[in-house]
């Protein structure tokens, strides 16, 4: 399996936190178990799959969906489970907190818990990028097809003046400052609380209460898989929630799981993809 990331050009960087390129063939394996839980994440995303389509189960609509090849994906509260092509290629760029509605112009407070095609929002310009990474087998190559696209909307689109909010979002993910009260990231942006909330919701399509756990519940399941002899109590304590219950309560929301099944259908994943994808050239 191929994985890569990038960080995206100096211009790019107030509205992408990083690039990704996953590659991996699923030789002779049975489709269902090549699945992986996807729980919902503090990033948007803008996804182009050039080679199989790539086909998934939203919990929040209660059905299986089959992907285009390239989705613009908005702010998301339910799982999704993943299941890959024999030839699964996936080339995507994950947006700060506020990106993807300023680099894109996309709304993404109608994109609430779901996906659309990204022709229908962005318009013709990305089928272009979906047939020139369709054609490409470097993938250093596809990332840059990704890259050049997102420069060439930055020059044409020229996004509006940035505010102390749109400075103040991209740092609430790495400095971990959503837990802040509503009153004090107000203030750092210059706003009252109800300006402040108006524009969150704006830039992330939704309010900065459900945002912020969302990224406390996304910190939990990554930190105990980098940890994985941490208990979940302790997990939850690093995280900041006040209980291990509170913490159970989310992932039931979020995940549809406890914590404990959670990573255990993530492990299955990992399992299988270890022992059946296999690297070739694109």
């Amino acid at each position: 399996m191929v994985l890569r990331f990038q960080q995206p050009a100096l211009p790019l960087r107030p509205y992408v936190q990083f690039y990704m390129l996953v590659h991996a063939h699923y030789d002779g394996l049975d489709p269902a178990k090549a699945v992986k839980p996807m729980p919902p994440a503090p990033q948007q995303w803008l996804y182009f799959y050039p080679r199989d389509q790539m086909r998934t189960f939203h919990y929040g609509q209660g059905r299986e969906i089959s992907s285009p090849r390239s989705i613009v994906v908005g702010p998301q509260v339910s799982r999704v489970d993943l299941r890959f092509p024999p030839n699964h290629l996936m080339v995507c760029a994950a947006f700060w907190p506020g990106g993807l509605h300023r680099l894109l112009g996309v709304p993404v407070k109608e994109l609430f818990d779901f996906s659309i095609e990204s022709r229908a929002l962005l318009g013709p310009a990305v089928t272009e990028v979906e047939d020139r990474l369709a054609e490409t087998t470097d993938y250093t190559a596809m990332l840059g097809v990704l890259e050049t696209y997102l420069l060439g909307t930055l020059r044409r689109l020229r996004p509006h003046p940035e505010r102390p909010l749109d400075r103040l979002l991209p740092a609430l993910l790495p400095t971990g400052r959503t837990t802040a009260s509503l009153d004090h990231l107000a203030a750092e942006a210059c706003l009252s609380p109800r300006q402040f909330e108006r524009g969150f919701f704006e830039r992330v399509g939704m309010s900065p209460k459900l945002y912020a756990r969302i990224v406390r519940f996304d910190r939990a399941f990554r930190l105990k898989e980098a940890q994985p002899d941490l208990d979940w109590l302790a997990v939850a304590v690093q995280v900041g929630y006040y209980d291990y219950r509170h913490l159970v309560r989310d992932f039931k929301e979020f995940a549809g799981v406890t914590p404990p099944q959670l990573l255990a259908a993530e492990t299955s994943h990992t399992r299988v993809v270890g022992a059946s994808s296999s690297f070739r050239p694109a």
